[in-house]
């Protein structure tokens, strides 16, 4: 048996959509009751929006990407922006750095990882 082919785009944000699409990277936070996130990658979009809100500060902007990209395991947002405050000033500060770092570090993978994937999936890589 064969490998399995990679599907064919006839456009190029078919195949940027495609594969997109599949990753989702989760992070377990056992000061939190091992609660667990999930991150989809940071897009264009992401870095607008939050840039909309006008954050005074690097944290500020990071922060607001993290009330927008942490989501459950349903998919859904598991932070409000009501939720801010609350992260601010009763979370541990290098427990939200950890989340913050670990968003921003699933939308860039190593070269371990995209090589694991493409062993795991050779559709996953553009030939």
């Amino acid at each position: 048996m064969g490998k399995p082919e990679a599907p064919t785009f006839t456009r190029a944000v078919d195949q940027i959509r495609h594969f997109s699409a599949r990753d989702r990277q989760s992070i377990t936070i056992p000061e939190w009751g091992d609660l667990t996130f999930y991150f989809t990658k940071l897009t264009v979009n992401d870095w607008e929006g939050v840039s909309e809100r006008d954050p005074k500060t690097p944290l500020e902007r990071n922060m607001l990407l993290l009330a927008l990209k942490a989501q459950g395991e349903d998919g859904k947002p598991v932070f409000q922006m009501g939720d801010m405050h609350a992260l601010r000033s009763e979370a541990d500060f290098t427990v939200v750095q950890r989340l913050i770092t670990f968003m921003f570090q699933s939308s860039m993978p190593s070269v371990a990882a995209a090589t694991e994937k493409l062993e795991a999936d050779p559709t996953s890589a553009s030939g």
